[in-house]
């Protein structure tokens, strides 16, 4: 059993005996001094973390306190009476005037000093306000855990490092969180309140009585991971399209499509990305060229939505339309999207109902039952693309673990909601798949499956490799679908000059490689 000693004393000898532990200890002027541990006096003290935005609050003790321009987590003393988390809500007044609260225990280190030990308990804290008055100590600032390790350290406070890496990382994002989050926060809005300002930040702005307030602004941004996607650049369209691109917190990009439809009743189809990248390799689309680099989380998918609204409309959120049909395969990334989903049609927030949310896949029929059982289970769209396995698994490999066969297995047995209808998505491509053999066996696919065919002429990409058929071959491949019973839609390329519109995404400014 080691006891280690601070400042000049060295440990010299244990010695053990039935009621008491005897430690000799030497100062480096030679005088040996012995003591009873069971004697030493236990000095409890409390000490907090204080995160915000992947940063963590820390302070250089001044040159009249102990162990003097070492660096700390702030706390201080127990008194006698005190429980831990009003000795810590006290010591931070004292020592910064900053209300706080102390949240999650993480752990309680030891220091033997002569004559006592000092064990120090540290907490994760939130606080209410961004202004630290400093009285005692030094200095204080916001670091990294990677600035921590250059800094010299109390002992007590340098062993908790290694402990709080995973608590800064693993703190819930602020825009992940649900309104039973904010319930437990010392806050006078109430959580539905509170995800509600989150959720919907423009009415927030716009009306006083749905605003939350300085104080619990700041008790969110230590208590959640705050941070938000940041607009890169957004290229607008002749047709109304605006091409949006995301700056991830990593520096990773992906798109967002902002369609507005003006029609008799106006709405906005809003195109999200699921995946940075994407690992399918169809044959006929630009962003697998860029692989998969990883999966969004739930709150990178939930703030496309939130910030994409608030910078172009609209602010009803009944005139929202989501298709996930932007970067990446969806069904490689379910609980995430499942998880974006229950938060975007959450009825205090967004409260987009997830029949007017569509989610696109290649075919990972594995996944399906996981969206077949969600409580908020989407529209479902496959990407169907070619009537003949040899056809398909050359221009979408999945193909060849999922084929056309077992696809329409499972579409059959899918059970449907009254009014559903699974969107079968067809890119049609000059001379590979648009062909009247083609037409036929389409129908014959979709027949006697509550379905709608969505014809997707092809938008050229960098790959050049293929081409769009004419408008004539178009209508003629429709009208044999309309003439065999089939519901068909033509979708019209919107964003096509801005490299905006299906198969054309690269998170990457238009004509531009950065």
């Amino acid at each position: 059993m080691l006891f280690p000693l601070v400042g000049t004393w060295e440990m010299r000898q244990i010695s053990f005996s039935h009621c008491a532990i005897g430690i000799s200890a030497r100062h480096k002027s030679n005088s040996t001094y012995q003591y009873n541990i069971y004697d030493m006096k236990t000095i409890e003290v409390v000490a907090a973390l204080i995160i915000k935005r992947g940063l963590f609050f820390a302070a250089q003790r001044g040159e009249s306190m102990a162990h003097s321009m070492s660096w700390e987590f702030p706390g201080g003393k127990v008194e006698p009476g005190e429980c831990h988390r009003e000795a810590l809500a006290r010591e931070l007044f004292e020592e910064f005037k900053i209300k706080a609260y102390a949240t999650d225990f993480i752990a309680t280190r030891e220091t033997i000093e002569p004559e006592r030990i000092i064990k120090v308990h540290l907490y994760k804290t939130i606080v209410e306000s961004d202004t630290f008055t400093r009285t005692e100590h030094a200095q204080f600032q916001w670091i990294s855990l990677a600035q921590a390790y250059d800094l010299t350290w109390t002992q007590a406070d340098r062993a908790f490092l290694d402990l709080i890496g995973g608590v800064v990382e693993s703190q819930k994002s602020l825009y992940e969180a649900l309104p039973e989050d904010f319930d437990a926060l010392p806050t006078r809005p109430r959580g539905a309140h509170i995800f509600r300002a989150v959720q919907k930040p423009w009415d927030a702005a716009q009306n006083p009585h749905h605003s939350i307030g300085h104080k619990t602004i700041q008790i969110l941004e230590t208590e959640f991971d705050a941070s938000k996607l940041e607009i890169d650049d957004a290229i607008h369209a002749p047709d109304g399209t605006t091409r949006i691109i995301f700056r991830l917190h990593d520096g990773l990009k992906i798109e967002t499509i902002h369609m507005p439809r003006d029609v008799k009743s106006p709405r906005v189809t809003l195109c999200i990305s699921s995946q940075v990248g994407c690992a399918m390799n169809c044959a006929f689309c630009a962003t697998a060229t860029l692989g998969l680099r990883r999966n969004l989380t739930a709150s990178e998918i939930v703030q496309q939505v939130i910030c994409a609204v608030d910078a172009f409309g609209p602010s009803q959120s009944h005139a929202i339309n989501i298709v996930f049909m932007g970067m990446g395969e969806a069904l490689m990334n379910t609980d995430n999207v499942l998880r974006a989903i229950d938060i975007l049609s959450h009825p205090n927030g967004l409260a987009i109902p997830p029949v007017r949310m569509t989610l696109s896949t290649s075919g990972i029929l594995s996944e399906l039952p996981k969206i077949q059982n969600a409580p908020n289970r989407p529209n479902i769209a496959i990407s169907i693309n070619a009537t003949t396995d040899e056809t398909r698994s050359k221009l979408m490999p999945i193909n060849k673990k999922f084929p056309l066969a077992s696809i329409r297995q499972t579409l059959a047995d899918w059970p449907y909601r009254s009014h559903e209808k699974v969107l079968l998505e067809y890119v049609l491509l000059s001379g590979i798949n648009d062909t009247d053999d083609d037409a036929r066996r389409l129908a014959q696919f979709a027949l006697r499956l509550p379905h709608n065919i969505n014809i997707i002429p092809y938008n050229e990409t960098p790959r050049d490799t293929y081409h769009a058929p004419t408008p004539d071959d178009v209508q003629r491949f429709i009208r044999i679908l309309q003439d065999a019973g089939c519901l068909v839609t033509l979708r019209v390329a919107r964003g096509v000059q801005v490299g905006g519109a299906c198969g054309q995404l690269l998170a990457k400014r238009a004509k531009q490689n950065d």
